[in-house]
């Protein structure tokens, strides 16, 4: 289940079914995405997150975070600074969301206990946007660069849990 605001809700509505549209997966009818699918597509995501692949896996990714009564996400400022304004183009905020909710959810399936971790889904952000960099060396996007400076001082766990 993920809890967020109407204006994230409407971006998330129209990157996935972007992505969804991209995706091979698409065409199949639709599963129920178990557990094990989820962390499945985790893998296929963070191995390579430009792909068709890893779009298809960005898109089961949402499908099972909004479905399933195994995981919770709280999308808030804090953890989500990238969607907040106009200061990040849509194509590098829904990748960097889709690496948010795939760290997310991986953490709550491999501890099995369902609850927000968005420590997790930022530290998936942190990988994600430097796998990002590696492929555009001129990508700087302060607020993520914010997040990565507060984990290499060991505040970022705290930032992101602390109302």
């Amino acid at each position: 289940m993920i809890s967020v605001s109407s204006r994230t809700k409407k971006w998330l509505l129209i990157f996935f079914s972007a992505a969804i549209s991209c995706s091979s997966h698409a065409a199949e009818p639709e599963l129920k995405i178990t557990k094990e699918i989820a962390l499945q597509a985790v893998i296929l995501f963070r191995q390579d997150p430009f792909s068709e692949d890893g779009r298809g896996a960005a898109a089961i990714l949402f499908r099972f975070a909004e479905k399933s009564p195994d995981v919770l996400l709280k999308m808030s400022p804090k953890a989500l600074p990238f969607m907040k304004g106009n200061t990040v183009p849509d194509k590098e905020m829904g990748l960097l969301l889709a690496a948010f909710i795939a760290g997310n959810v991986d953490s709550q399936l491999l501890r099995n206990r369902k609850g927000d971790d968005s420590y997790a889904g930022d530290l998936q952000v942190i990988e994600t946007y430097r796998q990002m960099q590696r492929k555009n060396v001129k990508l700087h996007i302060p607020v993520v660069e914010k997040l990565i400076d507060l984990e290499k001082r060991g505040k970022l766990k705290e930032y992101v849990t602390t109302p």
